[in-house]
C-alpha cells in the first residue's frame, strides 16, 4: 500500500464481509477535496488461482448529474482497491460491483469540498494549443526527463526529489517499466509482475509493491505540484515486457490505469519512441483502451523515435515529439498549423557530455532550442546527460543538476508566464531578415527573438495605434532585462544590438511611466552606446 504523501488524500476502510443479500454501507472519511483521491479498500476470504485475472470489481461513483465509473484492483493480501477522483464537490455516493460475492453490493458516502491551495485539478488542453488546469489557471509547461529514477535507491531518488522541489520544472517523463540502455544497465530494485525462482516472469500476475512504489512517487511529485509524464511502454528492454501479447497489454493497462488514474497530476505517454518497439504494437488499440479505462480523461499522446504518429486521430490530445535536429521554430509552428494541438517537443537533445550525439549539447545551445521553440508557440522538455561516478545521468537516474540550462529554463518560463502566452501567435518575420524569429498578441505584447550567430539586417515593425509600447531587451542566457523606454504606435525600425537576445513591446496603459521615449532605433542606439 502506498504510505501517505503530503499533498494527496487517501482514504481507506475495509469492508466488513456480510451476507450479499443486505450490504454493508462502507463509511469512508467523510471529506475528500476536489481532485483529491477517495479509495475504498474491500476484503474477501474466498481464494482465487489468480486474483487479479478471476477477480472483476468496479465502482460507480454519483454526484448529481456526475457519474464516474472506475475499476478496481488486487493490491495483493486478499484486498482490493477502488479510487476515484472527485470532479464536483458535493455529496457522493458510490456502489461496488464484483463477481465476488463478498466484494459486490459495496455502498457508501462522502462530502467533496472545495480544493486545498496549489490544487488546480488535471492539465487539459486549452485554447487548441495550450495547456490550462481543470480551474482554468493557466499552465507553461517545462519539464525534465527522469526516464528510470523510481528504479533506483529509494537515497538516490530522496535526492532526486530535494532537486526537483528547488527546480523550475514542472512535469517529469518517467517510465513505468524499468529501462535497459546505455547508462542504464542496473537491474531494479523490484519487477513489476511475479519472479519465478529461476529468473522467469508471469506475466499475468502483477507485483503490487512495484506498483505501490510508483504511486508514491507520483504523489511525491503531485506534492511538489509537478506533473507526471507516465510512460506506458518503450523498446529499451531485456525482460520481455514491451513484447507482450494484446491480451497481457490490455490487462497491464487496465490494472495500471485503475491504480494511477485517480490522481490528478497523470499523463499518458503511450509509449517512448513507439517505432522502435517490436513487434509492432496496435497503437489505436492502445489509444482506444487508455479512453475507455480513464474517465478522467487524462491528456494522452505518444512518442516516437523517427516516425510520427497520426496526430491528427481524435485521442490524441497532444502532439509530443522528438526533434533533435532540423529548425525547431519551424517544426513546431509547421506541426501547429497542421494538427491544431498543443506541440511538445520532448526530446530535442539533452545538456551533457555521454559521448553520444543526442547527450552532447553545450547548455548555450541547449537554452537556445528551448527559446525557438517557445517563440514557435510550442513548448520543450529538458534533459541533462553529464556522466557522474557510476554512470549516473540525471536524464535517467536523478541525483543532481549541474548544468547551466536549469536557472535560465526557470528564467525563459518567467518570460513567457509574464505574456499572454496562450493567446500570442508566431509571426513570420521577413524571409530576409536572418535569425529574427516572433511571438505576438498584436496591438498588445510582442516577443522578438534573435540568435543563429549572425546578426540580422535592418527590421520593420508596424505597431498598431493609437498610443505606445514599452520597450525592453533581455538577454536571454545572462538573464537580464534592460528597459530601454517607450516608443509610438506606426512603423518602427531597429537591428538586434546582439545575440542571442529578445526584444519584448508591451502596449502601455494611458497613465503608465516608461522612461525614454523616442524610436525604437534611436532607443536601440542609445542602450548600445551606453547613453
Amino acid at each position: 500500500m502506498s504510505r501517505l504523501v503530503a499533498g494527496v488524500m487517501l482514504f481507506a476502510v475495509a469492508a466488513v464481509a456480510v451476507p450479499t443479500a443486505s450490504p454493508t454501507v462502507a463509511l469512508l472519511s467523510p471529506e475528500v477535496e476536489r481532485w483529491g483521491i477517495q479509495e475504498v479498500s474491500l476484503e474477501s476470504a474466498r481464494k482465487y488461482a489468480n486474483p487479479f485475472a478471476d477477480v472483476q470489481v468496479k465502482g460507480r461513483f454519483r454526484s448529481g448529474d456526475t457519474e464516474l465509473v472506475v475499476d478496481g484492483f488486487y493490491d495483493g493480501n486478499r484486498t482490493w482497491k477502488v479510487r476515484v477522483m472527485p470532479t464536483v464537490e458535493g455529496p457522493w455516493t458510490f456502489e461496488i460491483t464484483s463477481n465476488d460475492p463478498e466484494l459486490d453490493g459495496q455502498r457508501g458516502a462522502f462530502e467533496c469540498r472545495s480544493p486545498q491551495p496549489g490544487n488546480h485539478g488535471p492539465v487539459t488542453v486549452r485554447n487548441t494549443y495550450h495547456l490550462s488546469y481543470a480551474d482554468s489557471t493557466p499552465y507553461f509547461p517545462l519539464g525534465t526527463t527522469l526516464y528510470n529514477w523510481v528504479h533506483r535507491s529509494s537515497e538516490l531518488q530522496e535526492r532526486t526529489l530535494a532537486t526537483l522541489k528547488a527546480a523550475p520544472f514542472n512535469k517529469v517523463r518517467m517510465c513505468v517499466f524499468p529501462k535497459w540502455y546505455p547508462f542504464n544497465r542496473v537491474e531494479p530494485p523490484r519487477y513489476p509482475f511475479a519472479q519465478a525462482g529461476d529468473g522467469t516472469f508471469d506475466l499475468d500476475r502483477f507485483n503490487p509493491d512495484y506498483f505501490g512504489h510508483i504511486e508514491e512517487r507520483v504523489a511525491d511529485l503531485q506534492a511538489l505540484g509537478i506533473e507526471a509524464d507516465v510512460i506506458i511502454f518503450h523498446p529499451y528492454d531485456r525482460w520481455g515486457f514491451s513484447s507482450m501479447g494484446r491480451a497481457q497489454d490490455d490487462a497491464y493497462l487496465r490494472y495500471l490505469i485503475a491504480r494511477l488514474g485517480a490522481y490528478r497530476n497523470v499523463w499518458w505517454e503511450l509509449a517512448s519512441e513507439h517505432d522502435l518497439i517490436t513487434p509492432p504494437k496496435d497503437w489505436d488499440h492502445v489509444f482506444e483502451m487508455v479512453d475507455k479505462l480513464d474517465p478522467y480523461d487524462h491528456l494522452r499522446s505518444i512518442h516516437n523515435w523517427r516516425s510520427w504518429y497520426d496526430y491528427s486521430k481524435p485521442l490524441v490530445t497532444h502532439l509530443k515529439l522528438q526533434q533533435q535536429s532540423d529548425d525547431h521554430h519551424a517544426a513546431v509552428v509547421n506541426a501547429r498549423y497542421k494538427y491544431r494541438k498543443p506541440v511538445v517537443i520532448d526530446e530535442l537533445g539533452y545538456e551533457g557530455n555521454n559521448g553520444h550525439g543526442w547527450g552532447m549539447l553545450t547548455g548555450p545551445e541547449a537554452v537556445a532550442r528551448q527559446w525557438r521553440v517557445a517563440i514557435g508557440g510550442g513548448y520543450a522538455s529538458h534533459g541533462e546527460t553529464y556522466v557522474h561516478r557510476g554512470e549516473v545521468l540525471w536524464w535517467s537516474h536523478g541525483g543532481e543538476l549541474v548544468g547551466e540550462s536549469p536557472e535560465r529554463l526557470a528564467f525563459l518560463k518567467k518570460i513567457m508566464m509574464e505574456a499572454p502566452f496562450q493567446e500570442m501567435e508566431p509571426v513570420l518575420m521577413d524571409i530576409w531578415t536572418p535569425g529574427a524569429l516572433g511571438l505576438a498578441k498584436p496591438g498588445e505584447h510582442y516577443l522578438f527573438y534573435f540568435d543563429g550567430g549572425q546578426r540580422p539586417r535592418r527590421i520593420e515593425l508596424d505597431l498598431p495605434g493609437p498610443g505606445s509600447y514599452r520597450v525592453d531587451l533581455i538577454d536571454p542566457w545572462l538573464m537580464e532585462v534592460h528597459p530601454l523606454g517607450a516608443v509610438d504606435a506606426g512603423s518602427q525600425f531597429f537591428t538586434a544590438a546582439f545575440v542571442p537576445s529578445l526584444l519584448r513591446i508591451v502596449k502601455l496603459g494611458e497613465d503608465a511611466r516608461s522612461g525614454p521615449r523616442g524610436t525604437l532605433e534611436k532607443l536601440m542606439e542609445d542602450w548600445s552606446s551606453g547613453q
